[in-house]
């Protein structure tokens, strides 16, 4: 765009707002009057005002209206300022009216006004160009408007999430004060006497879309007591009153204990230490710490593993390639709870290779597994791997 071009834009808008000036009388009497046929208007059309006071909702019309008004008397291009609508849009949210809904009454009021300044233009026998850039001017300034209501919106649910985030870390963490905490629960429709189990994951998983949010809201509540969560130190965490036995879910979502809310502590730290082993196996699914079997015990002492790794394996390791096929053929045998037959299916080898395999592992290891000690200590190296 060249500078003649935007000086020639910004000269029609100039002659636009000035034609919106003409139609519109900037005494309050005028304006009043328009403010009180919105406000009925938008009782009348957006079920959920009509909820609202009257008064509150004409005198927030009207502030509007006077923001449009001093654009258009300005003197130059009028533009969109968002602090002072911003402002206002704040305090209708401290009004607890809808902001869902008051964008779309600001749409539905900027047709009225396109309505009325059409019509005058007409008595007046203004171009019908004009009347299409006032009409234009007008919408802008609508979805301009819209923006700001939008942007208050996001503001106000970063705010919630932020603070159910605080509440919920305070409760994990057991600090909130005895005496506060039931005024704190009911604030968070969270049940004092109801015993949840408290359920975490890794909120940055790409398998933890929102679709497993919605499942485990709408799956995990019952007709009374709804689920409550929120995002603290980037894991998804709620508090679950039911835990359906047929829920499928896509990501690791690990759970706790039943608890009340006010030990809700002890369930984390136990859904915590599920997902932390579940990860480092690579489960999927709602998993507790009973369903992880003897899984745990694998998680225990990193330096003491590499210890008896050395002690044990040693002699499969310098075997290279057989000493590889004979360690995966005894962790086969014993995932398939020392089954010949379901160890060589599984492998495709015959029953006999399992068995060698198996005698080798004993006589390069010492380790017996007819032997308990042995046959514990065994499961526990192949499985550290």
């Amino acid at each position: 765009m060249t500078q003649a071009d935007g000086d020639r834009i910004r000269a029609r808008e100039r002659e636009t707002a000035a034609r919106i000036a003409s139609l519109i009388v900037p005494g309050d009497f005028e304006i009043d009057s328009i403010a009180a046929d919105l406000t009925e208007l938008y009782r009348a059309s957006i079920p959920v005002y009509d909820l609202v006071a009257r008064d509150e909702v004409e005198r927030n019309t009207r502030a509007v209206l006077d923001i449009v008004v001093r654009q258009v008397f300005g003197g130059d291009v009028p533009t969109v300022d968002p602090a002072e609508l911003t402002e206002l849009v704040r305090r209708w949210s401290v009004q607890q009216i809808p902001l869902e809904l008051v964008a779309h009454s600001i749409q539905v009021g900027a047709r009225r006004l396109s309505t009325i300044i059409r019509a005058r233009a007409e008595q007046e026998e203004i171009s019908s160009d004009v009347v299409d850039d006032v009409q234009d001017m007008m919408w802008h300034w609508a979805t301009s408007y819209s923006a700001v209501v939008n942007a208050v919106m996001q503001e106000n649910a970063v705010s919630r999430a932020a603070h159910r985030s605080s509440f919920m870390r305070r409760l994990l963490e057991g600090t909130h004060a005895p005496a506060a905490l039931p005024t704190l629960l009911a604030e968070h429709r969270i049940v004092a006497d109801h015993r949840y189990r408290v359920a975490c994951a890794d909120f940055d998983d790409p398998r933890f879309t929102s679709d497993v949010v919605a499942t485990l809201r709408m799956r995990a509540a019952t007709s009374e007591v709804p689920v409550f969560d929120a995002v603290v130190d980037s894991y998804f965490v709620a508090l679950l009153p039911f835990v359906p036995d047929d829920l499928e879910i896509g990501a690791l979502v690990a759970v706790g204990s039943a608890e009340l809310p006010s030990d809700a502590a002890t369930s984390y730290r136990q859904a915590r230490r599920t997902f932390d082993v579940a990860a480092r196996f690579a489960r999927t699914g709602l998993v507790d710490l009973a369903g992880l079997g003897a899984l745990p015990l694998l998680c225990v002492d990193d330096e003491s593993m590499l210890s008896l790794a050395d002690v044990y394996l040693a002699s499969l390791r310098e075997r290279g390639e057989s000493g590889r096929e004979i360690t995966e053929t005894v962790a086969q045998f014993l995932h398939h709870n020392r089954r010949v037959d379901e160890t060589a299916a599984a492998l495709f080898l015959h029953r006999n290779t399992v068995r060698n395999r198996v005698a080798k592992f004993t006589t390069l290891t010492g380790l017996d597994l007819d032997v308990t000690d042995d046959l514990v200590l065994a499961w526990w190296l192949l499985g550290r791997r």
